[in-house]
């Protein structure tokens, strides 16, 4: 069966762990993660917590493109604001933002125990795109794999603050190619609720 695979990545994580004292560290880590979950529009499930990833996903159809990108900026806004909070909270300074990766394929899910896994090459691309030699640290990875499978027939080029950047295409080993845009957040707008964030379109 056919699903959706959405990853939040928490970027900078690394020097973050290095640099802080553990119990804080986790502390903070702990209050993030929550945050990401907690402020979930488009009902995603949870197959795992990966450190300073959350694997999310959802089976069928996929969710329309606007919602998503909507979605995903609402979880974006909810991030930041918690960390400014805990920067103020704990007088700390912590470069750490979010990333996304948002794809889709067929996906199986399996329980282990009471734990609900994700099985598929799906599942495999969704992680090495997690690699993507991109340098920034606020932006949406979106495959083609899920804009063509989308309701839309349009590319995107800006919508609640993420505006596209460039279109790539990557060989992995045993995979093949995968194609995905990035849209980079800009910071710049106004912060709207998803009822009222505006989409541009350019046409395929």
């Amino acid at each position: 069966m056919k699903g959706l695979i959405i990853i939040p990545d928490i970027t900078g994580f690394t020097n973050f762990v290095k640099n802080i004292n553990i119990d804080l560290g986790v502390t903070i880590t702990s209050e993030l993660l929550n945050e990401i979950i907690d402020s979930n529009p488009l009902e995603l499930e949870i197959s795992e917590i990966e450190g300073d990833a959350i694997l999310f996903y959802k089976m069928g159809a996929p969710i329309a493109v606007k919602e998503v990108f909507e979605g995903l900026k609402t979880i974006y806004d909810a991030f930041t604001n918690k960390l400014e909070s805990l920067k103020s909270i704990y007088n700390v300074e912590a470069d750490l933002s979010l990333k996304f990766i948002v794809h889709y394929g067929e996906i199986s899910v399996y329980n282990i125990r009471g734990f609900k896994k994700l099985y598929g090459q799906t599942v495999i691309e969704a992680h090495c795109l997690l690699k993507n030699g991109n340098g920034k640290t606020s932006y949406v990875l979106i495959t083609d794999d899920y804009l063509y499978s989308s309701s839309s027939t349009s590319f995107i080029t800006t919508t609640a603050g993420w505006k596209y950047s460039t279109s790539n295409c990557k060989n992995y080993a045993g995979l093949g190619n995968i194609n995905y845009c990035f849209y980079m957040y800009s910071g710049k707008e106004q912060r709207t609720s998803s009822s009222t964030a505006g989409v541009s379109y350019m046409a395929m």
